[in-house]
């Protein structure tokens, strides 16, 4: 009866180190998840400031060539494409930037996820 009574002891404990191991893995997501979204949201936001700031840039080039009487020339049309290249530059950087970031935290989170499975197994 003693070795039923510890048999049964060892399945609880085994259970419960597993519960709170799947507890641990579901913290983790969740973190990331909400640290992922952050960086998108912050990413999204910036983007849009830098396409309203073109915006205003583009519109300030062209008043000035305009003024200068050049508004239809190639050299006022090659400054408006170098400002658009620049941000579309200036956006794949950050794109990149925010992509090595998300790559960092998921790379974290399923190293925190094995050593919180080793932990399990070693229970």
């Amino acid at each position: 009866m003693g070795a039923l009574s510890s048999l049964a002891t060892v399945g609880l404990n085994l259970a419960l180190a597993q519960q709170g191991s799947k507890r641990e893995a579901s913290s983790i997501n969740a973190e990331r998840d909400q640290q992922i979204r952050a960086i998108q949201a912050q990413d999204e936001e910036v983007r849009r400031r830098e396409q309203e700031q073109l915006r205003r840039q583009l519109a300030a080039q062209r008043a000035r060539a305009a003024a200068a009487g050049v508004g239809r020339g190639g050299s006022a049309q090659a400054v408006l494409r170098g400002l658009i290249e620049e941000n579309e530059a200036a956006d794949q950087a950050r794109q990149e930037r925010s992509a090595l970031r998300i790559s960092d935290i998921n790379r974290d989170a399923n190293r925190a996820q094995q050593r919180n499975l080793l932990d399990f197994v070693g229970t």
